[in-house]
């Protein structure tokens, strides 16, 4: 474990959970332990009668959870309470969240999606968005019942740490840059993106009207019919993650502005008698004062983007004025570079952009690029299988992140790989460079002018080098696990390697999400660490989790 310290044992805050990571996966996971749970709304699944069976079955059988001796809450246990949004008596077995790993086995047997495979997340995602992949927009099978409303939810103590506001990673992208998901896809528990959007829209609105009240009325009248789902703004995203924790009330467990420093296990003090297990150390951003949590369980919910890939080339790491492993950097030096050229440089008197990958950064990219009129170069890992045909339709099946998207809703990035096909003979300001390796970057002074060059190796090995203004390096992004011991390199499926959301994620139980190689129990993960990337996925992870905390005895 990284950077401990010694605190004095007044100063430590003690808590049922702990969750690392103030991300979508982190707010969901809150959302729950605050006592919101999912019920069934009893509607049948519009492509899946076998699941509406198994659902039906088990939201109506009398299996209930025990009692856990290692949960607190805050409140009181009265006679049971029953709500009223569904003709259905959901009291019976405590809705999903109370549900035993057997009834959780039973409901996501055979169902089949994206996601990793991760059985529950395919299960909540079939639940929250029915037929999503099919093209169809169908309400949500589930209510969310608060504690509020059904005096029998627990609420269980936690805090969720985060380094920036709520969102995580999303505070931090380009405002600018539309989704790869759809907006409903991209929506948390009992609030859909489009009716918050609505929800903003309709306040503002009744802060700026000065017109008649009927007027008003009649305005946001108009605004109740429901949207289509469609690309929203990463700035609309991050800015609904935040405000969602404001108006869903989990604030009080947000500890924003922090940083995780140490997760390690709480093996040889007395408080470890008591449950608490882990030991969670890290500082506040601001100030940098310390504080350390004792906790009976912890979450990894830290997301995968923390870090990005370099290629550990001569040059990377030296030559950091004109080369960039972030598209958000590239953006502002790409503007840079049109002011120190005037607007009426042309495109030969501006050297070419280089970027390095094929995944949508790099598209964005080189979208980016063309739409300043700075050429570009774009080296690519390359297949002779797959690229020996100059076919638009050749490159949408060669990327399967890009294999399921329709042209009609994500056009820019067909043409982009359209280009890459085409090698830019039909496209100006572009130059495709299939199979090129770079091999390094250098930067010499001739005749006091700044020459900057890169060098790539052709598939035949033949080295080839140009003149850029700018290198761009973009090919994906690693979790930062460096307040776990070893990088977290013994946690993944693959030991001694280093966490990766796709080819070595955390190992963890698919209906529990604990971590199976932790070195005690109660260590848990969730979202794009166990590889599942998509936000629609990441609340069968916090199904599991708050099911096993309700579900299980203390051990």
């Amino acid at each position: 474990m990284q950077n401990m310290f010694e605190i004095d044992d007044n100063d430590v805050i003690y808590k049922d959970v702990v969750i690392i990571g103030n991300g979508p996966s982190g707010i969901c996971l809150s959302y729950m332990l605050a006592g919101n749970w999912p019920y069934y709304t009893g509607e049948p699944h519009p492509g899946d009668d076998m699941l509406t069976a198994r659902l039906r079955f088990c939201t109506t059988s009398n299996e209930e959870c025990d009692t856990p001796d290692d949960v607190n809450t805050d409140v009181t246990f009265n006679n049971r309470h029953q709500c009223s949004k569904s003709g259905i008596s959901r009291t019976q077995g405590g809705g999903l969240a109370c549900s035993t790993r057997c009834k959780l086995e039973c409901l996501s047997s055979g169902i089949e999606g994206r996601g990793g495979g991760r059985p529950l997340a395919l299960l909540m995602d079939q639940l929250q968005h029915p037929c999503v992949d099919a093209g169809l927009d169908v309400p949500s099978l589930l209510d969310w019942v608060s504690a509020e409303e059904h005096l029998e939810h627990r609420i269980v103590d936690h805090v969720v740490l985060g380094k920036g506001q709520p969102g995580g990673a999303w505070q931090s992208m380009d405002p600018n840059v539309l989704t790869i998901s759809l907006s409903r896809w991209m929506s948390l528990p009992d609030l859909d993106l489009r009716q918050w959007e609505k929800l903003v829209e309709a306040e503002q609105l009744q802060k700026s009207v000065l017109t008649a009240e009927s007027d008003v009325y009649a305005r946001l009248e108009k605004l109740n019919v429901c949207k289509a789902s469609s690309r929203v703004s990463m700035g609309t995203v991050a800015a609904y993650y935040k405000d969602y924790v404001h108006r869903k009330g989990l604030t009080q467990y947000f500890r924003c502005g922090t940083t995780v420093t140490s997760v390690r296990p709480n093996s040889d003090s007395p408080e470890s008698k008591g449950g608490y297990n882990w030991i969670v150390d890290g500082y506040e951003n601001k100030n940098g004062k310390q504080f350390r949590y004792r906790c009976k369980r912890a979450v990894l919910a830290t997301g995968t983007t923390d870090l990005f890939n370099h290629l550990g080339i001569s040059g990377e790491n030296t030559n950091r004025q004109w080369v960039t492993h972030d598209l958000n950097d590239l953006e502002t030096r790409l503007g840079c570079l049109v002011s120190e050229h005037g607007k009426d440089s042309t495109d030969e008197q501006i050297p070419p952009v280089l970027v390095i990958g094929a995944g949508l950064s790099a598209a964005d990219a080189i979208m980016a690029a063309r739409f300043r009129g700075i050429p570009v170069l774009h080296a690519f890992r390359n297949s002779l299988n797959e690229w020996g045909k100059q076919t638009a339709g050749r490159i949408t099946t060669s990327y399967d992140r890009l294999q399921w998207l329709p042209d009609s809703i994500y056009p820019e990035y067909h043409k982009v790989y359209e280009m890459m096909a085409d090698g830019g003979t039909n496209y100006p300001l572009y130059k495709s460079l299939p199979g090129y390796t770079l091999v390094s970057l250098s930067e010499n002074c001739e005749k006091g002018n700044i020459r900057r060059t890169v060098t790539l190796s052709a598939p035949n090995g033949q080295l080839h080098t140009f003149p850029v203004s700018i290198a761009a390096i973009l090919i994906g992004y690693k979790p930062d696990l460096s307040y776990l011991e070893g990088g977290g390199t013994e946690l993944g499926k693959f030991a001694n390697k280093p966490i990766d959301s796709k080819s070595n994620p955390i190992e963890i139980d698919d209906f529990t999400y604990e971590v199976i190689n932790a070195p005690i129990k109660g260590l848990y993960a969730l979202g794009p660490l166990v590889g599942n990337n998509f936000v629609r996925f990441v609340l069968g992870g916090a199904l599991g989790i708050v099911a096993h905390i309700l579900c299980t005895a203390n051990t």
